[in-house]
């Protein structure tokens, strides 16, 4: 049973994750900052289909707006 288990883990791990199709990209300009420790982040370009922001000390940052 251990046996089973370790060999379907290494293939799970071992096969990579499903492309992402360049059509479905979009071009943004989005600044994130972590809360905990500060450290802030420049999205250029993100997947629609992914609507959490980033994450950073285990925690979801936070959008920061800025003018243009």
């Amino acid at each position: 049973m251990i046996w089973r288990v370790s060999i379907a883990v290494i293939r799970m791990l071992s096969t990579p994750p499903p492309e992402v199709d360049p059509d479905d990209i979009v071009v943004v300009d989005q600044d994130y900052k972590c809360s905990v420790c500060g450290a802030e982040l420049t999205m250029r370009a993100v997947n629609p289909a992914e609507d959490k922001p980033p994450k950073h000390c285990r925690e979801e940052m936070d959008p920061v707006w800025r003018p243009t």
